[in-house]
């Protein structure tokens, strides 16, 4: 009996660790003090009506900093959502402490990794804190790109069994675009006892202005899968999209000998990844792509932001120029009945009847007394697209791609 007792005993005390270790705040709760709570200056802190945790201190020229138990410090992933509403500066950012020895974040003695957010030059790097109060920039972001009076973000950073070390960052601030900052391989500190935000602010004009979110603190489980091809699209006479299935590495994906396609095109001229949708790469040829023909696109050596390299991905595009009677109003709902309970849904059905896919962008609806053009939309061959009011275009998504002018 009593050797049970101590084998539960042991396994209690198992599970409570592997709890404890990894952290999902999203301060549904409405408090800092359960799940986890937090402790520090956290009268200098709120949860807000849209329950995130935001600055509350209203003293120029002052530090604080509010700070949570965590463990997790090797092969671990950081993630979290941050929003400061102003342009930073040497005396306004934000220092997101992974790891620290400590649980007051302001003390020079305490050690640890931490993600600046800001500082003179608009960037979000990682860098280490020692004991004598120094800190060391290990990965230096790209400059300027909080240099605007409202930065939202998302950030993530991997730590893998090696001890490397990955900073990524999404401006949309969803998750779903990273880009990565860069990678350091460092081992100096090797455990931790808390994650926090310190916040340093000057004058009133950044008050009550640091918004923070959505943080999860777990075991990092590393990427092994390849990137894939989505889709490949002509969209003029020499340029082709190449669509991937996740954000790619900023060096591989510009490579332009890292794409080939047949039929004479061969590789691109130049290859440029888009700045808004790091899973877009746009492709320029030298040679013009001639109309209705199938091209083979062949990938090699593209590689996600993990560094996986995509190998012999193909794909198929074509260009073409599309006549008349190639796309067809296939149904009209011009005139709705007062009867109906939202009466101004008004629409059209387009059906493209060529073999080819065709891009509306440009397109032009004219009713007689008005002008509408359309956005750009590839309209596969044999398939349908609803046409409405942008506002109504959530009354027609249940019964088909809609597309909003």
């Amino acid at each position: 009996m009593r050797k049970k007792s101590i084998i539960f005993f042991y396994l209690l005390l198992l599970t409570g660790s592997f709890g404890y270790a990894q952290i999902s705040e999203n301060f549904n709760d409405g408090d800092l003090t359960n799940n986890p709570s937090w402790i520090g200056n956290t009268s200098d802190f709120i949860v807000n009506s849209s329950f995130q945790l935001q600055s509350d201190n209203t003293v120029a020229n002052s530090s604080f900093y509010v700070s949570t138990a965590s463990a997790l410090a090797t092969s671990a992933q950081w993630e979290f959502w941050v929003r400061i509403a102003f342009n930073p500066s040497s005396a306004n950012y934000v220092d997101a402490y992974l790891t620290a020895s400590a649980s007051n974040l302001i003390l020079n003695s305490t050690t640890g990794y931490f993600v600046r957010i800001g500082n003179t030059d608009d960037e979000i790097s990682l860098y280490r804190k020692d004991a004598t109060g120094a800190v060391t920039k290990i990965i230096d972001g790209v400059n300027g790109i909080l240099n605007t009076s409202n930065n939202i973000m998302k950030i993530k950073v991997n730590r893998d069994a090696s001890n490397q070390w990955t900073l990524f960052r999404d401006l949309t601030g969803t998750g779903n675009s990273y880009v990565s900052e860069g990678a350091i391989i460092d081992a100096t500190y090797n455990t931790s006892t808390f994650f926090g935000f310190f916040i340093k602010q000057s004058t009133t004009g950044f008050f009550q202005r640091h918004f923070f979110d959505d943080i999860e603190i777990k075991n990092f489980v590393p990427d092994l899968t390849s990137p894939e091809i989505q889709s490949a699209t002509a969209i003029s006479p020499t340029t082709v999209d190449v669509l991937f299935n996740e954000p790619l590495d900023n060096i591989s994906s510009r490579e332009a000998s890292n794409y080939f396609a047949n039929n004479g095109l061969g590789i691109p001229a130049s290859v440029i990844l888009d700045t808004v949708n790091p899973s877009l790469a746009h492709l320029t040829f030298g040679t013009t792509l001639t109309n209705g023909t199938v091209y083979t696109l062949t990938v090699n050596g593209v590689k996600d932001v993990a560094g996986n390299a995509i190998n012999n991905g193909t794909t198929t595009f074509s260009f073409y120029t599309p006549r008349q009677y190639d796309v067809v109003i296939d149904e009209l709902f011009p005139d709705p009945s007062p009867q109906v309970a939202l009466p101004t849904l008004k629409f059209l059905e387009l059906k493209n009847v060529s073999a080819f896919s065709i891009n509306l962008q440009g397109w032009k609806l004219i009713d007689g007394s008005s002008t509408a053009t359309l956005p750009s939309y590839n309209l596969r061959s044999d398939s349908f697209v609803i046409v409405c009011a942008t506002n109504s275009t959530y009354a027609y998504s249940n019964f088909g791609p809609a597309l909003g002018v």
